[in-house]
């Protein structure tokens, strides 16, 4: 019945239609109601006194001490300390309640709401291992930094999917610096006279060599363990958890968002407490945009009424796309579009000093600025990190009303916004439509606790029909098809079928081999394919494979060609891009010791050469960058490093040596003591003149203690630019 009333009730407390009578017998009514044991009928609750909330000013002041009893009942603790002067809490049962949910030990008056106690509770005062669904609102990441700043395990490893997201939490957690040691880099040694907090990504927690032992593992994002997301990723992880499972015997918090269900055998193996949570303090609407009774088909039409809606809408909104190239051209277009409105003066310098940067480190022409100029933002995983990094700062601190995404929004940017709008359903260039648990994923970025009591999902595609979500745990289910690279890391009285043709051939493999795949950590039968070549052809092809320092042309063409043909998996993407012209960008780079030299090519050939739009040639130039030379390049040498290496021995043969230059490519040609400042959002052209302005003899850990020490001489020298100097002092001071 409650269900019932809910439009109903929703619609008169917006419209301010109840009287004295209507909010005191609806007042008895939810009292009853979170007494109750039913799920469904108390969240419908909580989001009605959400709505209360969002209109207090509406609330009889004679029933404001009645509602604020039922704020607490339903644990919204935080809104009742950050808004006190709303809220009329004068008894003792209500302020005794409202302490045992302060956080312990995170710094100032933080208080948990009662769902986020629960979990801390289960992570503080006890020894399970947890997993956690929650909606993006529920505030998973405070419980991590609750967990750290309570000092309980003196080892902890988090693993988040992105760069970007690591070093938010590494900003986040560096205060506890006094504690931990923050760990970021496969070369980072640990410390014995404190604690270490290991911040990577699954494939440094396979890399890194001689872990000490750990304690607690956190990983956020765990849906992407799951083999049905069809994440390229996804065996590497799994790798890295039964890593910290199997070998660390570490217990472990699993979070992420919106999954029903997860494997029984695993909850069953590692003792594992499932909680699914919808409690939120943010009330999530759905709206569909529509032309006339049918939905817009992909033209100008539907282009021009997604820059009505923003208009409109005029606060802040995410608007989803579905590539890097299609985010960019509908910003740029929807800044023209305002360029176009004489009654709206948006076309103001803003306080970005990124603008500025750009027109000297990259050029005027690129179109991003005028976005930046009219409060609109561009966030997706091509950009350079700092980009992306301090549009999202611009974007949270409201000196950004519009920000244009790719599913870097779905894989945790730590942003949200009053509207979010779905203006394509599909994910990158092969047109891969978003499913259920990607929809479920956006609408939760609208809303913002404390600032947007109710977000909008505004969506020009018919809403998704709500479907269960279980993620499966592949090392531990091995469900077919099943992968070999799970398997080679799996205990052999783990597996369960001794009789499938995977572990037959993984068998047939001389274990000596077989280690040297799993430290290479790629494709098992790729790299048997390629060390089977090599061993056919190394003298044939032996000037082709030694060499140190850097490679020629061919000798890059060579190796390229090989790992094309036996590294690229199916559900990779990486663009049009073919080993030819990988060979001749590595060639460039080479002769100016730097990686921009990739995105100046591709300008050169898309925009001066063949006329293509600026703004598309850089964002591929970009691209390419950001998915061959920063990811990709330096995993496929350095695997065939180790491949060529090992087949020379066997031929007595002198090897290559590919480190250097591997180096090389993972540092964007910067010296060993800058790469440090590589891990964090700084534009390398910052990180350049640093390294050049600091004594040579300044090395390793000491370089960042430097800059620390005489960041007050770096700007009295006026050697960085204002927005350079922004990004230090964000990142670094």
């Amino acid at each position: 019945m409650f269900a019932e009333e809910y439009n109903n009730i929703i619609s008169q407390i917006r419209n301010r239609s109840f009287t004295w009578s209507d909010y005191f017998s609806l007042a008895k009514e939810l009292n009853l109601i979170l007494d109750t044991e039913d799920s469904s009928d108390k969240q419908l609750a909580r989001n009605i006194v959400i709505y209360i909330i969002d209109n207090w000013i509406s609330i009889p002041q004679e029933l404001r001490k009645l509602y604020t009893d039922i704020v607490t009942k339903c644990g919204f603790y935080p809104y009742l300390e950050k808004e006190n002067e709303n809220f009329y809490l004068d008894n003792l049962r209500g302020e005794i309640s409202k302490e045992f949910h302060k956080a312990n030990y995170l710094k100032g008056n933080i208080y948990f709401h009662s769902a986020q106690q629960e979990v801390c509770d289960l992570l503080l005062n006890t020894e399970t291992n947890l997993v956690i669904s929650a909606p993006t609102s529920f505030g998973k990441s405070l419980l991590i930094e609750e967990l750290v700043a309570s000092n309980k395990y003196k080892n902890i490893v988090v693993i988040q999917p992105t760069l970007a997201l690591l070093n938010e939490t590494r900003n986040n957690l560096r205060k506890y610096d006094d504690k931990y040691k923050i760990i970021v880099r496969v070369a980072d040694k640990p410390s014995e006279e404190k604690g270490n907090l290991f911040l990577l990504t699954a494939e440094r927690v396979m890399e890194y060599k001689e872990m000490p032992k750990i304690n607690m593992f956190i990983l956020d994002e765990f849906y992407k363990i799951s083999q049905k997301r069809d994440d390229e990723r996804y065996e590497v992880l799994n790798n890295a958890c039964n890593k910290m499972l199997n070998k660390h015997k570490a217990r472990f918090y699993f979070l992420g968002p919106h999954i029903d269900n997860i494997s029984q055998e695993f909850i069953d193996k590692y003792n594992v407490i499932f909680k699914k949570y919808d409690y939120t303090l943010v009330v999530n609407e759905e709206n569909e945009i529509k032309n006339g009774n049918s939905y817009y088909n992909e033209n100008e039409i539907k282009e021009k009424r997604l820059f009505e809606e923003l208009v409109r809408c005029n606060d802040q909104t995410i608007i989803y796309c579905s590539s890097p190239q299609k985010s960019t051209e509908t910003a740029i277009n929807f800044a023209k579009y305002l360029e176009s409105l004489d009654s709206r003066n948006l076309n103001t310098e803003r306080d970005v000093s990124l603008i500025q940067w750009i027109n000297d480190s990259i050029s005027y022409k690129w179109e991003i600025t005028s976005c930046l100029r009219h409060k609109i933002g561009v966030h997706n995983g091509v950009f350079p990190k700092h980009i992306n990094a301090s549009i999202i700062d611009y974007f949270n601190d409201g000196k950004l009303l519009y920000l244009f995404c790719t599913s870097t929004i779905i894989e945790g940017v730590n942003t949200t916004a009053k509207n979010v709008i779905i203006y394509n359903n599909w994910r990158g260039p092969k047109q891969k439509k978003i499913d259920y648990f990607d929809y479920k994923n956006i609408k939760g970025r609208s809303g913002r606790m404390f600032k947007h009591y109710v977000g909008n999902l505004h969506s020009f595609y018919q809403k998704f029909e709500e479907e269960a979500i279980e993620i499966d745990i592949p090392f531990v289910d091995q469900e077919k098809p099943l992968s070999k690279e799970i398997l080679a890391n799996t205990p052999e009285e783990e597996i369960k079928d001794k009789e499938s043709q995977e572990y037959k051939e993984l068998q047939s493999i001389p274990e000596e081999e077989l280690e040297l795949f799993k430290k290479n950590g790629l494709s098992i039968d790729g790299q048997k394919n390629i060390l089977d070549y090599l061993k056919t052809n190394i003298k044939r092809d032996y000037n082709l494979i030694n060499w140190t320092y850097y490679p020629n042309y061919n000798q890059s063409l060579n190796i390229l060609e090989l790992c094309f043909q036996n590294l690229i998996k199916p559900t990779e993407t990486g663009g049009n891009i073919t080993p030819k012209k990988l060979a001749v960008l590595i060639k460039k780079c080479n002769i100016v010791h730097n990686l921009y030299a990739v995105v100046k090519n591709e300008v050169k050939y898309l925009h001066e050469d063949n006329s293509n739009d600026y703004n598309y040639a850089l964002t591929s130039g970009f691209q390419i960058q950001r998915h061959w030379f920063d990811y990709k390049l330096p995993k496929w040498f350095g695997c065939f490093n180790e491949l060529q290496k090992y087949v020379c021995k066997l031929y007595n043969l002198t090897p290559g040596d590919y480190s250097l230059f591997i180096a090389m490519l993972e540092n964007d040609y910067m010296s060993q003591r800058a790469s440090l400042l590589m891990e964090f959002d700084l534009p390398k052209t910052a990180i350049r003149k640093i390294d050049y302005y600091v004594p040579e003899h300044i090395k390793d850990e000491e370089f960042v203690q430097y800059i620390k020490q005489h960041h007050q001489d770096i700007v009295r020298s006026e050697l960085l630019s204002n927005y350079e100097y922004e990004r230090l002092k964000k990142e670094v001071l």
